[in-house]
């Protein structure tokens, strides 16, 4: 009867179940192979296979994730940017990835989002200077989901003087959290 370590797959292999549901970085699967007792050359060559195989590349990964965060959860560049860096994308990468959404997307993702909060809260759009609290509110609520000052103020449709009473300290205050993993 074979003992339960010859029974165990590979690294390799556990990589590639790993891969199996959606695509990964190259420091998840490090991760991944790490914390199930691999020792770490063979992490090393399972990576390496993998790598040369196709299987793993962080440039796609990245695009990938651009793409899908943009698409199906309105996140902005920098909540993007923030959970590439939490799975191990270098900066490089990281700013190449985030060059390809480009202003039209990031604007129109924007005011996508903007427009589901508005509905979700009650608030009719566009939001103007004289309703301050909603004005704020849909500040934080974007500047939450990875946008600048400038594409929130686009988006708002309202002018850029805001920034001048108070919305400044937004940015620090409301900049998205991401633990480091």
């Amino acid at each position: 009867m074979p003992s339960k370590k010859e029974s165990r797959p590979d690294a390799v292999t556990t990589a590639l179940k790993f891969l199996a549901s959606r695509p990964r970085s190259v420091a998840e699967v490090r991760d991944r192979l790490d914390s199930r007792g691999f020792e770490a050359k063979d992490v090393e060559r399972a990576v390496k296979s993998l790598i040369q195989a196709g299987y793993l590349d962080d440039e796609r990964f990245a695009e990938i994730l651009c793409g899908s965060r943009v698409r199906y959860k309105n996140w902005g560049p920098v909540k993007i940017a923030c959970e590439l860096k939490v799975k191990g994308i270098s900066e490089e990468i990281i700013h190449r990835a985030l060059g390809s959404i480009g202003a039209a997307v990031e604007a129109r993702t924007a005011g996508t989002a903007l427009r589901k909060w508005a509905k979700k809260n009650g608030v009719a759009l566009p939001v103007g200077r004289k309703d301050r609290k909603a004005v704020e509110r849909a500040f934080r609520f974007l500047k939450g989901r990875g946008f600048s000052n400038a594409m929130i103020f686009k988006a708002l449709d309202v002018e850029e003087g805001l920034e001048h009473e108070g919305f400044e300290h937004a940015e620090r205050a409301h900049a998205p959290q991401f633990a480091a993993g």
